[in-house]
C-alpha cells in the first residue's frame, strides 16, 4: 500500500471551508478512483497547517492518479485559500495498525 502526503498552509479564516471541501469532494473522489482506498485530513486550526494523506492500493495506481491530473484537480479546489505551495510526497506504507 502507498500513501500520498500533501502538506499545506491554509488561510486560518478558511479552515472550516477547507474541511468541508475535503469531506464532500476529496475523500469521496479518492474512494471512487481506481486504486484509491481512502484518505485522512489532519490539521491545526490555529495555524492553518494541514496534512492530507491519501491511501492507494499500489505505487502504480498512485502514479496513475498523479499523471492523469487527478491529484492536481483535488489541490485546485483549495487554490483560493492556500498560502504558498503544497509540499507533496509519495511514501510506501511500511507498518499499518489501524
Amino acid at each position: 500500500m502507498e500513501a500520498r502526503v500533501i502538506t499545506v498552509l491554509i488561510d486560518v479564516y478558511r479552515v472550516d471551508e477547507a474541511i468541508k471541501i475535503y469531506e464532500e469532494c476529496v475523500s469521496p473522489a479518492v474512494k471512487v478512483r481506481d486504486g484509491g482506498i481512502g484518505s485522512i485530513l489532519l490539521g491545526d486550526r490555529s495555524s492553518g497547517r494541514g496534512i492530507s494523506i491519501t491511501f492507494w492500493e499500489s505505487k502504480e495506481k498512485q502514479i496513475e492518479a498523479q499523471e492523469s491530473g487527478f491529484m492536481q484537480e483535488q489541490i485546485k479546489k483549495f487554490s483560493a485559500m492556500l498560502i504558498g505551495t503544497p509540499d507533496i510526497e509519495a511514501l510506501e506504507i511500511l507498518v499499518q495498525d489501524l
